[in-house]
């Protein structure tokens, strides 16, 4: 495989093909071979009311005179049309006989239903201010106003559970400002979408209202070009037009192209997710104070000094997170401002082009050196807040210090900029920012264990948002711990990605360029294994008091609920990931066999011009045929010189055998014979495939010990991380087999240049089991969000669905509807087999309908989103 070609793009180019092409593409190539060769042969229909209709594109032989195009002896271009009848095919001079048209040809079409949507495309208004000449108009996409009602009102509600609760062992006066910042960030979020819709513009007496004035098109296409139906196209990729890519958040100092496509940025979800997520553990440990009922894994770490119990030591934590979640809102909210801010101003003295950010420099250096001023400025703006609230009475972010402040707000703006340069065109804002979040409060949980242990009584009591044990230990240690040793070893994964790139004829010595590769493959392992076991190891060792991880890890695997429980589920894993890839491996394989394999057509010799094959006939084919049947005119066709064509002097010859197949060849013929009897499945039958891998992946493992699982998902997490490193950078000897099999399953969501949706899935289906809730019912959100209902209905919605959401969106309310049931069929069931006790279904469905409708009205990723957004409902509503 030639890495010049595949790595030059920084992703593949199978990702952009829709499933429904692909599945129509493969059913369809036998009838397409019938009805060419049919259309071919066809008589043409006359016209007899009207004259042809000359056709619009370039022909050779469309100056030419009918006569003319008779009498010529040199091979001339048909006409093309586009019409399904076909022009007269003219071979050597005569006129074809006509046939009679099959019923292929006459078939009946298929008359597309006309879509129905369930909601309107656009929520506009406008209003004339009396007496005065101007006018306020407010145009807002539905899809966006659902999923800004669905996000907020979660946020909202949970603000009064937190009122309503009762905060015991915590001060009253502390207390009550956790709402009230939480209801701040609904207000502001509010203010900013109405605020990024509605205009302002002076009118003049006739102008025209806003229903009355026709939107501007986002591609203008020629008078005389008509329009396909709106039932027959084919549903558009999403794409800005100029006035949503100028109205788009965001982050400071990059530009719309550094986000992938959707159709709304994200705003509302990056900053109501951190918020949500934060009250629903810090509801969830208020209302059910058990410590990992069922877990088997030794108790959590406490200080010496500290009177406050783990489950104390928790609500108090967890109420720091809705701190460190606000904190998170108010930065993303100062980036975006500054990025409109900025753009406006320089738009006042510069002309920009549509869709363009003229504040934004070319130089890298630039925009670094930009970012990092701002993120100081915004990171002291954010200390004097602090500093000047318990000046006024104000108890917002109290529970974090100067220090936290100061370190929080820094690291998580860094982590904003570093993953939108670093994940170039692949994540939303939206996405980006809850990415952002989880790394920050990763990077908060280890700054005080290791806090901890250099200080024991610098704290009162061990601040963490899980529990400290072990799981957390090595969570840190492998999560970020994989994403550390990347980032120290970057040198040597960026030039071995450059010499891939290089294309051989480059090269002055084209050898030296496999050896380079090489070495800058073993100089990265060698640093990983120095990375993982010097650095990471000691750190981890340090934090377990002086006990090998390593060893810790091996007698974990025997000290499950029985000796073999931990070994088997091991080896259950094992076999079903091996089964897949390997199954995986052969289908792929099949699949480009059979698309490259020529059809042998009957009659015709294999190896001949007619088989399709890639040798090319001597004789020319566009040359006309001798009109005498003299042997010597015949064209002289050559074959390669071989025994078998050698002349014989004597009358006895061996037979030729060379046509009869051998064994092996009969062999491959018979199992290629029974693969294209098996179907293959479509892009959005092959992602889904993985969902139900999860599901029996997951399901007994978290029934079974859902402490080894959370385990065994943090390490299949670093397991990932380094297969990407491999892929995209090009690493010998796996990065072309990881990279082709990668290719094989993504879609337009995976068009950037690092591919996420295997993290997307593993963290969708494990961060509910990360969370650590004591109710068994909520460990299994994020398996049966992701790998039940997603999947079923991305299937049955494409294929029963016929009710659209929206005119903008593909996801159908069927779609939805088998969402909600089959999340709910799954967790009775669940119960009906003893798993999880006895639970709400009303409220357990009601969580799960609003779930359904936020996964079809928004564009973000459903892995990312989803889990925690239904997990946390899920934990406000005490199911």
């Amino acid at each position: 495989m030639d890495w010049s070609t595949s790595y030059a793009a920084g992703s593949s180019s199978h990702g952009g093909v829709d499933s429904s092409d692909s599945d129509s593409s493969t059913d369809t190539d036998g009838r397409y071979r019938l009805s060419r060769s049919v259309l071919d042969n066809a008589k043409p229909l006359e016209r007899a009311s009207s004259p042809p209709k000359q056709s619009r594109h370039y022909s050779i032989s469309s100056a030419r005179k009918p006569g003319d195009l008779l009498n010529a002896h040199t091979p001339t271009r048909r006409e093309f049309t586009r019409s399904r009848s076909p022009a007269p095919h003219i071979l050597n001079g005569a006129v074809q006989h006509t046939r009679s048209r099959s019923p292929a040809v006459r078939a009946r079409k298929r008359v597309a239903r006309a879509p129905v949507h369930a909601l309107p495309a656009r929520i506009a208004w406008s209003l004339r201010i009396p007496c005065s000449r101007l006018q306020v108009a407010f145009a807002m996409d539905t899809t966006l106003a659902v999923e800004a009602a669905v996000l907020l009102g979660a946020l909202g509600a949970a603000a009064g559970k937190l009122t309503e609760a009762n905060l015991i062992g915590m001060e009253a006066e502390v207390d009550a400002w956790l709402p009230i910042e939480m209801l701040l960030v609904v207000l502001a979020a509010s203010v900013y979408i109405v605020w990024i819709h509605t205009s302002i513009s002076r009118v003049s007496d006739t102008s025209a209202t806003l229903d009355t004035i026709p939107e501007r098109a986002d591609s203008p296409r020629p008078p005389n070009e008509r329009r396909a139906a709106p039932s027959l196209q084919k549903l558009p990729s999403y794409s800005h037009s100029t006035a949503a890519r100028e109205r788009q958040a965001l982050v400071f100092m990059t530009v719309p192209k550094n986000y992938r496509d959707a159709p709304d940025d994200g705003i509302v979800t990056g900053l109501v997710l951190g918020p949500l997520i934060s009250a629903a553990l810090f509801y969830n440990a208020l209302t059910d104070p058990r410590v990992l009922p069922g877990w088997h894994i030794e108790p959590p770490m406490t200080l010496p000094a500290s009177s406050a119990s783990p489950a104390e030591a928790l609500i108090r934590s967890r109420a720091t997170a809705i701190d460190l979640g606000t904190l998170c809102s108010a930065a993303l909210l100062l980036q975006v401002g500054a990025s409109a801010a900025f753009e406006a101003r320089f738009r006042k003295t510069h002309h920009v082009p549509d869709g363009e950010r003229g504040s934004v420099p070319r130089s890298e250096m630039r925009k670094a050196g930009y970012y990092v001023a701002f993120v100081f400025s915004s990171t002291l703006a954010l200390l004097a807040v602090r500093i000047a609230f318990p000046l006024f009475g104000i108890g917002i972010w109290t529970r974090l210090s100067l220090l936290e402040i100061a370190s929080l707000a820094t690291f998580f703006q860094f982590s904003l900029y570093i993953a939108v340069r670093l994940a170039h065109h692949a994540l939303t804002l939206g996405e980006l920012t809850t990415i952002a979040f989880g790394a920050t409060a990763l990077f908060c949980e280890l700054a005080h264990l290791t806090l901890a242990r250099l200080l024991p009584g610098a704290t009162p009591f061990l601040r963490t948002f899980r529990l400290p044990t072990p799981l957390l230990t090595f969570q840190i240690a492998m999560v970020p711990g994989s994403l550390l040793t990347g980032f120290l070893l970057s040198p040597l994964l960026a030039l071995s990605r450059h010499i891939a790139r290089q294309p051989l004829r480059r090269l002055k010595n084209p050898l030296e360029k496999e050896r380079q590769r090489k070495w800058m493959a073993f100089g990265f392992y060698v640093g990983t294994v120095m990375v993982v076991f010097g650095l990471i190891g000691s750190w981890a060792r340090w934090i377990l008091g002086a006990r090998d991880p390593w060893l810790w890890a091996l007698r974990s695997i025997l000290d499950g609920p029985r000796a073999w429980t931990r070994p088997a589920l091991l080896a259950y894993w094992g076999a079903l990931g091996s089964l897949s890839v390997a199954g995986w491996n052969r289908q792929l394989a099949r699949s480009h066999r059979l698309r490259l394999r020529p059809v042998n057509t009957p009659g015709v010799p294999p190896g001949s011009a007619g088989t399709g094959t890639n040798e090319t006939p001597q004789s020319e084919p566009s040359s006309p045929a001798p009109a005498s049947g003299n042997e010597a005119e015949r064209p002289i066709v050559t074959t390669p010189l071989s025994m078998a064509n050698l002349p014989t002097s004597t009358a006895f010859a061996f037979p030729d055998i060379s046509g009869l197949p051998s064994v092996s060849a009969a062999s491959s013929e018979w199992l290629d014979a029974a693969d294209r009897r098996v179907p293959t499945l479509g892009l959005n039958g092959r992602r889904k495939f993985f969902h139900l891998l999860a599901v029996l992946m997951f399901v007994p493992g978290v029934a079974v010990d859902p402490a080894f699982t959370h385990l065994a998902i943090s390490a299949a997490f670093a397991l990932f991380a380094f297969a990407e490193f491999a892929r995209y950078f090009a690493l010998w000897p796996v990065g072309a087999a990881v990279h082709v099999f990668v290719s094989e399953f993504l879609d337009a969501k995976d068009m950037g240049a690092a591919v996420l949706s295997h993290f997307y899935l593993l963290t969708g289906c494990g961060c509910a089991i990360w969370f650590e809730a004591p109710s068994p019912l909520l460990a299994y959100t994020g398996i049966l969000t992701v790998g039940v209902g997603d999947a079923i209905a991305s299937i049955y919605g494409k294929r029963f669905g016929r009710i659209r959401w929206t005119a903008g969106t593909p996801k159908t309310v069927e779609g939805s509807l088998a969402f909600t049931l089959s999340v709910a069929a799954f967790a009775g069931l669940l119960y009906v087999c003893g798993v999880v006790p006895k639970f709400s279904a009303a409220r357990y469905i009601g969580a799960i309908a609003l779930g359904s409708v936020l996964e079809g009205v928004s564009g973000q990723n459903d892995n990312v989103v989803l889990p925690v957004y239904v997990w946390s409902l899920l934990a406000l509503c005490d199911v």
